[in-house]
């Protein structure tokens, strides 16, 4: 019953994180907005300034995301037996690789924007 009510508390965690998404989604969606703005008057620093914060803000807020899922799974593992002819213990394996080469994308993604200066680069791709 122990183990139940412990998923059940990272499932509603989960559902807070799926509604903070939604926010990225929405405020990736004003940074292009400001993009075009930049784009169309290269002269509109201040767009550029805006679009360039709005970015660094969401990859903060996913690194520390994905750092929940790195916790979280590192947990996990650890109440397990380290058996790798497990199939649920090796899933798990796998999914904080998965969760670690996310983290680690998040943290270059963060370290590129705060460390770009030509305004040439703006943008996610």
């Amino acid at each position: 019953m122990e183990e139940v009510i412990k998923k059940l508390k990272q499932l509603k965690t989960e559902d807070f994180i799926w509604i903070i998404y939604f926010f990225i989604a929405a405020f990736a969606i004003l940074s292009n907005n400001y993009e075009r703005k930049y784009l169309l008057n290269k002269q509109n620093i201040e767009a550029y300034k805006k679009e360039k914060t709005i970015n660094i803000t969401v990859f903060i807020v996913v690194f520390f995301i994905y750092l929940y899922f790195v916790l979280l799974i590192s947990q996990d593992l650890n109440s397990m037996e380290k058996n790798f002819n497990n199939p649920n213990y090796r899933n798990t394996f796998l999914k904080l690789i998965a969760s670690l080469l996310f983290l680690v994308g998040g943290a270059i993604f963060i370290f590129q924007e705060i460390n770009s200066n030509e305004l040439d680069e703006i943008g996610f791709i």
